[in-house]
């Protein structure tokens, strides 16, 4: 280079941008915590967070954490230098510079509007590499507008010459398969430490849930062991061959039911082909439920008359999710635009739930839930640990299913 300060000014940006990079990968995995030498740093005032940030969904692209791209871009970029001044000046080099430190900027002015628009928080280290890739565009600019005696001059120069003959040069195509041997590799190293930084995390992970679930176990056998049959119903979810068997009494009007449901559904999805999920009606409303001292209005009863009318129809699943997900209280008009929604038809499904048959299949639900002493909903029993009436955390949901399965090897 024709100034050699400009040269290692841009060599320790990269090291720095690589240094920097290389902790918001860290952070990515393993966020900062309130005792962390920096956590005064990456959350000074109300506008930083860089846990925020480097773990939201805009921090990810093609499956590969932002700051992973940035260490490969600066190991290639210190790569490029290295080519520059030990092999060959060329200007084909330059100017990849150029348009690289021009990308950088371009790429930090909009990850700072998504941080100012999408996130609503800033990453002071990430501001750092912005910074970074500012000043490394000025020098680089700066040093071309030395060589061809100005920016405008340098542009101008690549007009002069055939880019066939250009790429027919052996010694352009050298420097092309350098370059492109340089950022394979700088690619893969980006990766691999991904990948060890992923690694450590899913094993650091695997000890904290292990340590976890020895902790619960211990309170976890203290919970009261009921008897429950689930021979004459069929799983919300799942096959009745699988091992775990989760059964919630639900109350259609519940607001923590809704939330549980939703949970167990995902829940018992996620570990398909080991959990059966059943469910179990259970109105809190003396009007059907002999169980529960106060009547009401007798919505919830209804809810669930209807639910037991579409049992064993393909309706059924899909009814109980779409009343589960309502936002409000589930009454008779609510009902009548979910079985219109299914294309059944109201006045018969009506007739139907109004039957002997069905209304002891409701009352089959409500009698049992009497005799395991429930009172409150949502009431979840896990292959007969009955738990705490409310929704546990999905932790602890999966923590019982984990030590469930261990049981049945």
């Amino acid at each position: 280079m024709e100034n050699k300060n400009i040269f290692f000014a841009m060599i320790i940006i990269c090291v720095v941008a690589l240094i920097d990079s290389l902790y918001l990968l860290y952070v990515h995995y393993f966020p900062l915590v309130p005792d962390a030498p920096l956590f005064a740093l990456c959350t000074a005032g109300t506008m930083f967070d860089c846990n925020a940030v480097n773990t939201s969904a805009y921090a990810v692209l093609f499956g590969l954490p932002l700051s992973a791209w940035g260490l490969s871009f600066y190991i290639f970029f210190i790569a490029i230098l290295m080519v520059y001044y030990t092999y060959s000046r060329h200007f084909i080099i330059e100017f990849s510079m150029l348009w690289l430190t021009l990308f950088a900027v371009l790429l930090s002015v909009v990850l700072g509007f998504i941080s100012f628009s999408k996130i609503k928080k800033f990453c002071s280290f990430c501001m750092i590499l912005w910074l970074c890739n500012g000043m490394l565009l000025v020098l680089v600019c700066v040093h071309i507008s030395r060589l061809y005696n100005g920016l405008k001059s340098a542009v101008n120069t690549i007009h002069d010459f055939d880019v066939i003959a250009l790429i027919k040069d052996s010694h352009v195509q050298k420097i092309i398969f350098i370059l492109s041997i340089a950022g394979i590799i700088s690619l893969g190293l980006g990766c691999g430490l991904d990948a060890s930084l992923k690694y450590a995390y899913n094993q650091k992970e695997k000890e904290r849930q292990a340590k976890l679930i020895e902790e619960f176990k211990k309170d976890y056998e203290q919970y009261e062991k009921v008897s429950i049959t689930v021979d004459d119903i069929e799983p919300f979810i799942g096959k009745k061959e699988n091992p775990v068997h989760i059964v919630v009494f639900f109350d259609f009007n519940c607001g923590a039911c809704h939330r549980a449901i939703g949970l167990l559904n995902e829940l018992a999805l996620k570990y398909e082909g080991s959990v059966a999920l059943y469910l179990r009606h259970f109105p809190l409303d003396g009007t059907c439920n002999k169980f529960i001292e106060h009547t009401k209005d007798g919505a919830s009863c209804h809810a669930s008359l209807v639910a037991c009318a579409l049992y064993g129809e393909k309706e059924y699943h899909e009814y109980i999710m779409q009343l589960m997900t309502h936002r409000g209280r589930v009454e008779d008009d609510v009902i009548k635009e979910v079985v219109t929604g299914l294309k059944k038809n109201y006045t018969q499904l009506e007739a139907k739930a109004n039957t002997p048959h069905v209304n002891k299949l409701l009352q089959n639900d409500i009698t049992l839930g009497g005799k395991l002493g429930i009172h409150a909903t949502p009431t979840i029993i896990i292959n007969n640990t009955k738990l705490r009436p409310g929704i546990p955390p999905a932790y602890i949901l999966e923590m019982a299913i984990k030590i469930e399965k261990e049981k049945q090897k």
